[in-house]
């Protein structure tokens, strides 16, 4: 164990004995409380190889389906489900390992290969034929990848500061996917740090309410979702060192659309250069002074011009 380790190790004892459970991030919290709180009447649940996976289908017309990125939930979606709704079959959904869905029973489900093949169930499930498909973060990733082997399925795409290259992980997920860290990290995740995430992914910090802080750590503090966060985010570490991460990327065949918010820290916004290289043929719309989910930070414009791609107006 190197001094790293052993200044890790300290720190996080250190918090330990400053802070309350509660604030350490120690408990859980009972799912009837977290269901009264953030599910609602248009909830639905689909089992799918032993998950419970929390979602909700609104609206009429085509269908166009949400993937929400890491550390969030289908609540990430609120705006742009209240915008469309009207003129879409709007479905968005917890992936497992975050929401009230909650961890898969196997890590294994977390690589890429597992999770395109869960979502391909959901939609055959669902007896969905074809769609529009749209995801930010993470879930861009899991997007682009599903619609690699589905073509067909997916009629347009939208990638919202998507997962695509090789890169440095974004502070909370490096530090508790960290070795030494791993183990703490299960049981600990202080409240303090979700809040600081929750503000690095908004460019605009004024636009972070505590309601919205509430929802990100609460959702966490699901029972095992601080394990699933750890397998995920240990996932996404080794991910992000693949040099053949963006492979794949050129061959997408439906019609594209990548946003991207100039002020994401998460994954920043130069990677949205790497986008355009790799395919010159998508459309391309940056947002001054957004984060990493602009959809969330100002879903009337990206909502708009979503339905303007979707709908071809």
């Amino acid at each position: 164990m190197n001094i790293k380790h052993l200044i890790l190790i300290l720190v996080v004892c250190m918090i330990a004995a400053t802070l309350g459970c509660t604030s350490l991030g120690m408990n859980t919290i009972p799912m009837d409380k977290l269901k009264a709180k953030y599910a609602d009447v248009e909830s639905k649940i689909i089992e799918i190889d032993g998950m419970n996976i929390h979602y909700k289908d609104e609206g009429q017309g085509p269908v166009l389906i949400l993937l929400h990125g890491v550390c969030a939930s289908l609540h990430t979606w609120d705006g742009w489900t209240e915008r469309l709704k009207g003129h879409y079959r709007v479905i968005r959904l917890d992936i497992p390992g975050f929401g009230l869905t909650g961890p898969a029973p196997d890590p294994s489900l977390y690589k890429i290969d597992e999770a395109v093949n869960l979502f391909e169930k959901i939609v055959n499930e669902m007896k969905l034929k074809k769609f529009y498909l749209a995801g930010n973060s993470l879930g861009g990733y899991i997007a682009w990848n599903y619609t690699l082997k589905n073509p067909n399925k997916v009629e347009k795409l939208i990638l919202v500061d998507s997962v695509g290259f090789p890169q440095p992980l974004p502070g909370l997920l490096a530090f508790a996917s960290n070795p030494v860290i791993r183990p703490f990290a299960r049981h600990i995740m202080p409240r303090f740090m979700f809040d600081s995430a929750v503000k690095q992914v908004y460019g605009d910090k004024s636009k972070v309410t505590q309601e919205l802080k509430d929802r990100y750590f609460e959702l966490a503090m699901r029972e095992g979702n601080k394990g699933s966060y750890v397998d995920v985010f240990t996932e996404m570490r080794k991910l992000c060192k693949n040099e053949n991460l963006s492979a794949g990327i050129k061959d997408l065949q439906p019609p594209t659309l990548i946003m991207w918010g100039t002020k994401d820290t998460w994954i920043p916004f130069k990677y949205f250069e790497n986008w355009k290289k790799e395919l010159p043929t998508a459309k391309f719309i940056q947002y001054e002074g957004a984060g990493h989910t602009p959809m969330e930070e100002i879903p009337d414009m990206t909502a708009h011009d979503a339905d303007l791609f979707l709908s071809g107006k």
